[in-house]
């Protein structure tokens, strides 16, 4: 079984989920994709707006093949100012 990661939600994909964070259950050497796949799979609801998303680490932004660290910080960020 994986841990759990926890990933905070902003703007339109809070409104969307209706909370400010999300649990999602991933790999310790997760990449940023796997991560994106698994939020997807446990928020249907994020289908339109998580293409146009981005994935936060300890405030910085990931590639998608970029491996994720073990206890880092994560947060989805939507597009902004319509982009």
């Amino acid at each position: 079984m994986h841990p759990q990661r926890t990933i905070r939600l902003f703007a339109g994909a809070r409104q969307a989920v209706g909370q400010d964070s999300l649990s999602v259950a991933v790999a310790d050497d997760a990449s940023a994709e796997q991560i994106l796949a698994a939020i997807a799979a446990a928020a249907p609801q994020l289908s339109g707006l998580l293409p146009a998303c981005r994935l936060v680490a300890d405030q910085s932004y990931l590639e998608p093949q970029q491996t994720v660290a073990p206890g880092a910080e994560l947060a989805l960020i939507p597009p902004v100012s319509g982009g």
